[in-house]
C-alpha cells in the first residue's frame, strides 16, 4: 500500500490492524513519512474546529488525483497536499484571530447602561400625572417600552430634543438598535446639554451592528467636545477597536 493510502486512511480512521504496524512502522523509521504526518495533524487539529469536513474531502480529493494520474514520484499526491493545507491552516489562523480580535457583542455589554434621568427630577404624586413624569417614571423602573410611547408624545407636545436622548435610550435598551441609531441621529440635530452625549451611546449602537468605523467617529467626535461625560470610557473602547 502506498505511503498516500497509508496517511489518508490514518486521518479517516479506517487502518486495519496490518496497516496500523505498517503505519507506526514508517512513521518510526522514515524521517519524510513521519514529517509528513505530524505536518498533517497539525493542519487537522486546527482546520477540525472550523470545518473538519471540508478538509476530509480536500483529502480525498488529493487521493483521487493521485489515483488518476503519475504514481511516479513518491510525494506527487503530498506534496500539493501540504501546500494547500498550508495556505489553510493560515487562513484559519487569521481567521481565528480576526474574531477572536473584536467581539462586538461582549463590547457592547461591557460599556453599555441606559442614561441616567439628569433632565427632569421624578414627582410620585397624583397631582403631577404629566406625560414628562410619566414618562421618566417609567424609564427609572426599565419600563422602556411603555417610556418610549411617552417620551414620543411629550416630544410632540414640546419639543424639547432632550427626550430625544432619553427615547433613544430606551430603544437601545429593548434592543431596538436600528430605531436608536435614526432617534440618536436624529438628537445629534440639536444642541442641548445632552447633545454631545449621542455620541457616546450612538457608537455603541453602532459597535453592536458591526458599524465600527462609524462608531470610531462617533468617539471621537465626543473626545473632541467639551463633554467629560464617558471620556475615559471614550479612550478605552476607541483603543479597542
Amino acid at each position: 500500500m502506498s505511503n498516500e493510502t497509508l496517511i489518508e486512511k490514518y486521518f479517516s480512521k479506517s487502518l486495519s490492524p496490518n496497516e496500523t504496524l505498517e503505519f507506526d512502522k514508517l512513521y518510526e523509521s522514515d524521517s519524510d513519512f513521519k514529517k509528513d504526518v505530524d505536518f498533517l495533524k497539525t493542519v487537522k487539529l486546527v482546520s477540525e474546529k472550523e470545518d473538519d469536513l471540508q478538509f476530509k474531502s480536500q483529502l480525498k480529493s488529493y487521493e483521487d488525483d493521485y489515483s488518476e494520474h503519475d504514481k511516479k514520484t513518491t510525494h506527487k499526491w503530498l506534496k500539493p497536499l501540504i501546500a494547500a493545507a498550508g495556505l489553510i491552516l493560515i487562513m484559519l489562523s487569521l481567521n481565528f484571530f480576526m474574531n477572536s480580535k473584536l467581539d462586538e457583542d461582549q463590547l457592547f455589554s461591557s460599556y453599555f447602561e441606559p442614561s441616567k434621568n439628569v433632565t427632569s427630577p421624578i414627582i410620585r404624586s397624583t397631582d403631577n400625572e404629566t406625560t414628562v413624569n410619566n414618562a421618566f417614571i417609567a424609564y427609572s423602573e426599565a419600563d422602556y417600552k411603555p417610556a418610549i410611547v411617552l417620551f414620543q408624545k411629550a416630544y410632540q407636545d414640546s419639543k424639547n430634543s432632550e427626550l430625544l436622548f432619553y427615547e433613544a435610550n430606551s430603544l437601545l435598551a429593548i434592543e431596538d438598535y436600528e430605531n436608536a441609531i435614526t432617534k440618536f441621529e436624529e438628537h445629534l440635530k440639536y444642541s442641548d446639554i445632552l447633545t454631545n452625549r449621542s455620541h457616546w451611546y450612538l457608537a455603541l449602537a453602532y459597535i453592536k451592528t458591526k458599524q465600527i468605523e462609524k462608531a470610531k467617529q462617533e468617539l471621537k467626535s465626543l473626545l473632541n467636545s467639551d463633554e467629560t461625560f464617558k471620556k475615559p470610557e471614550a479612550n478605552s473602547l476607541l483603543e479597542k477597536l
